[in-house]
């Protein structure tokens, strides 16, 4: 059946921020994946680190500084804002943002082993152990960026993707039997093949409220919606701010 397309705008320099292209399935993993590897179980070596330090201190140290806290030009690379950034996302995510974006005048231009020894420095430098073997391109995918105390929610200004029941109350639109919310770092509509695949997602037990919700969605009213955009914590209820909605069946799922 047809998957109509909605879409809505976000403030431009804050996705500028966090939009990164990823595969297409790099969304439907992260709601699936409940377990794996974490960046706590030693996936890049002391050696490898070594190099990324090199690699760092001559292509990112001049915008990000020696000690990764960042500037106005530059993201932090270590410390609380980076976990801010980067927890419940993968090192693919964070590898394909570093090689396809950095250095920053003239991005792209290293090798991959080069891309992956700076992951592996930064790992180090945050803490992260070290192991027996090196930082692969390969299974980047199944590697989680968490914090010591484990798995947490996405935080607050994120920008995320989440599944449910498109919904109108007197204060307006909600997502309702919901999944969690996952990071994406891409705001813009979801393909068709990518809402065919959450199709197979099961409903979950949140509710978003959403926010700057255009054009308006009243023709989708009780279907299954994909929604990315903002995510706004708030004790009253969480929201999003919408980037782009699509339909994912046109029934809700009992």
């Amino acid at each position: 059946m047809p998957q109509r397309l909605l879409r809505a705008s976000v403030p431009a320099a804050a996705v500028v921020l966090l939009s990164v292209t990823v595969p297409a399935g790099g969304v439907h993993e992260a709601l699936a994946r409940q377990d794996g590897r974490t960046v706590w179980d030693g996936v890049y070596t002391a050696e490898q680190a070594a190099r990324g330090k090199v690699v760092y201190d001559t292509s990112c140290g001049a915008c990000h500084l020696p000690d990764m806290s960042g500037s106005d030009e530059a993201r932090p690379l270590a410390g609380e804002r980076f976990m801010q950034d980067w927890r419940e996302d993968t090192l693919h995510t964070l590898f394909v943002r570093i090689r396809n974006l950095m250095p920053f005048d003239e991005p792209a231009t290293l090798s991959a082993d080069a891309y992956l020894d700076s992951v592996a420095y930064i790992l180090e430098f945050n803490g992260f152990p070290p192991g027996d073997r090196e930082l692969m391109s390969e299974g980047l995918e199944d590697i989680r960026i968490e914090g010591r105390d484990g798995p947490a929610e996405v935080p607050s200004f994120a920008l995320v993707q989440v599944v449910g029941c498109l919904t109108e109350d007197a204060g307006g639109w909600l997502l309702t039997n919901s999944t969690r919310a996952v990071r994406t770092r891409d705001p813009s509509a979801s393909t068709e093949d990518e809402l065919s695949a959450l199709g197979s997602r099961p409903t979950g037990t949140r509710t978003f409220g959403l926010m700057n919700v255009y054009p308006n969605p009243a023709e989708h009213a009780g279907h299954r919606m994909a929604v990315k955009g903002f995510l706004i914590r708030d004790p009253n209820g969480d929201r999003i701010n919408v980037s782009s909605l699509g339909m994912v069946a046109d029934a809700c799922a009992q």
